[in-house]
């Protein structure tokens, strides 16, 4: 009886919530960190759930407004980002077009490998083995090509 509130009472001084603190460091080049080590010039951030994100009636504190990139951030032209979207649009485009032949070429060797072989059977480990390989590789390049549609749909 003993063993069993001992194990009890340990799990729930276990479970008990922890606290950990929250930095967002911006390098120079605009790559934005989050870490629990501070590194000079990083603010914390206060998350909804941590004890010093709620003010003493129990509601939560009320943040400042996020700017997205600071003023001073460089910014490119229309016709720039035009271009450069152009060419992510044709990269991708040929990534899709390659994907798509890769899939078909996966279906060809799937239809080739499901053929028997002289001397095998359809029960038999290997053969099992040959073609749910096949069929995974069949599946892999559909997902990459529905990914890559996805990517293309997400263009402006």
């Amino acid at each position: 009886m003993f063993r069993l509130r001992f194990t009890l009472l340990l799990c729930l001084f276990l479970a008990a919530p922890t606290q950990a603190e929250i930095y967002k460091y911006v390098d120079e080049s605009g790559q934005v960190t989050f870490t629990d080590v501070y590194k000079k010039g990083a603010r914390r951030i206060d998350l909804p759930d941590s004890p010093s994100a709620v003010n003493s009636g129990g509601k939560p504190t009320r943040r400042a407004s996020y700017s997205p990139s600071p003023t001073d951030f460089p910014r490119i032209d229309a016709g720039t980002q035009k271009r450069r979207d152009d060419i992510r649009r044709q990269v991708l485009q040929d990534e899709i077009n390659g994907e798509r032949a890769n899939a078909d070429e996966a279906k060809r060797q799937l239809a080739l490998g499901q053929r028997l072989q002289p001397g095998e059977r359809a029960t038999d480990v290997s053969y099992l083995n040959r073609v749910k390989k096949l069929r995974a590789t069949v599946q892999q390049h559909e997902q990459n090509v529905a990914s890559i549609q996805r990517e293309l749909a997400n263009l402006k």
